[in-house]
């Protein structure tokens, strides 16, 4: 017999999670790197963590609800703040950055800081708090037992399309997909965790956290690719494209390094 406390700590889990985005979403009004991104890794848990009311006869309308009001704002958020890795990635390069790259980018980045401004005023949060306790309330029916088994059975899915993915190309074409599904097995195991701890599955999630953790740097590298590349398209001074093919390179090798580490985990351990 499942007791009233682990649904207590299933409601406790689900609400950390929406309470630490709304207070992100807070923060993020100062369009600081830090507060964008840890915005958007927590919508990410959260799309993770609804994943599981598809698997039960709950309350999804409310589930789908809240991710069709996380999705403008995650949406936003993304394009600020891959112009934002971009520009971290460039003062660190160790190369004098022309002016003419810098106006480019400070200028993408003013009309992102603009739009995600206009979604982030558009976010109707009293909304959002009545889904999450509709969502919540309902998460008190859940059998813990079978939500146990699902959640496992989830992230077993996941894992095995990790394999494939990883055993059908030798290049980098499905390490952002890896990546995410990764963040899903990530999230379900913290919530089994919670709810029965466990050593096991303690050291899995280690080896998770840092498997996307190297896969999350080599993204920012391959963001900082498709930016160059834009740039070397729209920037014709032969004084600019010499710098671009610099950066270009610097950030092919640091991107390969990373992709090659993070391979050697895959390879390991999935």
């Amino acid at each position: 017999m499942q007791s009233k406390e682990e649904n207590i700590g299933l409601c406790s889990f689900y609400r950390e999670r929406f309470d630490s985005f709304l207070n992100n979403l807070s923060l993020a009004k100062q369009i600081k790197e830090e507060d964008i991104h840890k915005l958007r890794v927590d919508i990410k848990y959260i799309r993770s963590l609804l994943l599981l009311i598809e698997e039960f006869d709950l309350d999804t309308d409310a589930g789908s609800k809240l991710l069709k009001q996380l999705n403008g704002i995650f949406n936003s958020a993304g394009k600020l703040r891959a112009l934002q890795v971009s520009k971290s990635l460039l003062s660190n390069s160790n190369v004098d950055i022309p002016s003419e790259i810098m106006l480019v980018l400070d200028g993408r980045m003013n009309v992102s800081v603009e739009k995600f401004g206009a979604k982030w005023s558009e976010f109707e949060i009293l909304k959002f708090k009545k889904g999450v306790a509709s969502l919540c309330s309902s998460l008190n029916q859940v059998n813990i037992s079978e939500l146990k088994i699902k959640t496992d059975s989830i992230i077993h899915d996941e894992l095995e399309i990790v394999n494939k993915l990883f055993n059908s190309s030798q290049g980098e074409e499905y390490h952002h997909e890896i990546r995410k599904l990764l963040k899903v097995v990530k999230a379900l195991q913290q919530l089994l965790l919670v709810l029965q701890d466990d050593e096991k599955r303690r050291q899995a999630l280690d080896i998770v956290n840092s498997t996307e953790t190297l896969l999350g740097n080599w993204h920012n590298y391959k963001v900082m690719d498709k930016f160059l590349i834009k740039l070397d398209k729209e920037l014709p001074q032969p004084s600019v494209k010499r710098i671009l093919k610099n950066l270009k390179n610097q950030n092919n090798k640091l991107k390969l390094e990373l992709k090659n580490e993070a391979d050697k985990y895959l390879r390991k351990h999935f």
